[in-house]
């Protein structure tokens, strides 16, 4: 079959990064076409080089808006294209259209997380009920919030994010100094400040560690402006888009996320492929992910009294951080290629 998958760009995301992984696996049988709406803007080499090594053909549009919706269209008429993954919401919503226009069989649109604001929600729901075939959404939570929304139920597909190349299970030894670590991009849907006012209560309890966040984004100053209002400057490190994440990652003992909502967190995923066991708040799918106190902890949003409570049991006891984080490892296994090899192909099989 001859495939498109487009997406706004190739930056280093998580949508990115689950976008290549299908094309990669989709490529084995079939002919992809993977195509950045946005040209080259924010191009992340590594995506790049995975796809190309993939043997994935590779496609930036030019132009401005429309010329760039005619370049795609003239695109999908040429190659023939039979079926289209559509990633985000421009390319859901004027993607879908421009497909079915150039006589595109299937289209699949793709929510990535389990909340959006209400102008992409009202857009999304327009491009799902009129347009696309069916919408693939990452998440359980995503898919019922938008179902009760009055999104088509019979256009509905879950498949979770897939994580590739499971690492073995990491048994650490107990250190002086811990560390404590988060990894997003920076903006309002994360909630650095419940993560930084977290940190803030813990150090009153504890000194034993350090916080490190890595991530990117619009908000950057204020998070760095929160972290000197609540005295954390000389325990924080704030790593800008690092090249070696999972080299730090791998190297952190606990693992924070704060999110106010979430599809199925890569970040989080991240973390239990090293082993790490996780505070999280209970948002999206992550009772997917964590069981609580079983691999980690689920908190309600907001509440850095009680995030701070269960990182303080994680730095006592660092027999339990080992426990927790195995458990996480192994449970990471429910998102193995294989699995979503499975669940892709009974979707084309659509």
């Amino acid at each position: 079959m001859k495939i498109a998958i487009l997406i706004p760009t190739i930056k280093p995301g998580g949508a990115e990064k689950q976008a290549a992984l299908l094309a990669a696996t989709l490529s084995e049988e079939n002919e992809v076409h993977f195509v950045s709406l946005w040209g080259k803007k924010n191009l992340s080499v590594i995506v790049q080089k995975f796809l190309e090594d993939a043997h994935v053909q590779i496609h930036y549009l030019s132009g401005k808006n429309f010329g760039k919706w005619k370049e795609y269209y003239q695109l999908l008429k040429q190659q023939k294209i039979e079926i289209a993954f559509n990633y985000l919401t421009t390319c859901d919503v004027t993607g879908a259209m421009v497909e079915k226009l150039a006589g595109v069989k299937t289209v699949f649109n793709g929510i990535r997380n389990s909340r959006l604001a209400p102008a992409k929600t009202v857009l999304e729901w327009f491009a799902h009920n009129f347009f696309a075939d069916y919408t693939i959404y990452n998440c359980q939570s995503g898919a019922k919030h938008f179902e009760n929304l009055g999104f088509c139920k019979k256009k509905t597909i879950v498949i979770p994010n897939c994580f590739p190349n499971i690492s073995k299970p990491i048994e650490r030894t107990d250190k002086d100094i811990k560390t404590i670590i988060t990894v997003g991009r920076f903006e309002p849907q994360k909630d650095y400040l419940t993560a930084i006012k977290t940190i803030a209560d813990l150090r009153k309890t504890r000194q034993d560690f350090v916080f490190t966040i890595i991530g990117h984004g619009h908000i950057e100053t204020q998070v760095r402006d929160w972290v000197e209002e609540y005295g954390l400057t000389n325990y924080t490190q704030i790593l800008i888009a690092p090249d070696n994440v999972q080299e730090i990652l791998k190297s952190a003992d606990i693992y924070l996320s704060t999110s106010l909502f979430e599809g199925t967190s890569n970040s989080i995923m991240e973390a239990m492929n090293w082993s790490i066991p996780v505070v999280a708040t209970n948002v999206g799918d992550n009772n997917q992910l964590i069981k609580d106190s079983w691999n980690g902890y689920l908190i309600s949003i907001g509440d850095y009294k009680r995030l701070s409570e269960h990182l303080l049991k994680l730095l006592h006891d660092d027999k339990l951080r080992i426990e927790m984080g195995i458990r996480g490892n192994e449970r990471l296994h429910n998102y193995s290629v294989e699995r979503f090899v499975e669940n892709y192909s009974k979707v084309l099989e659509k």
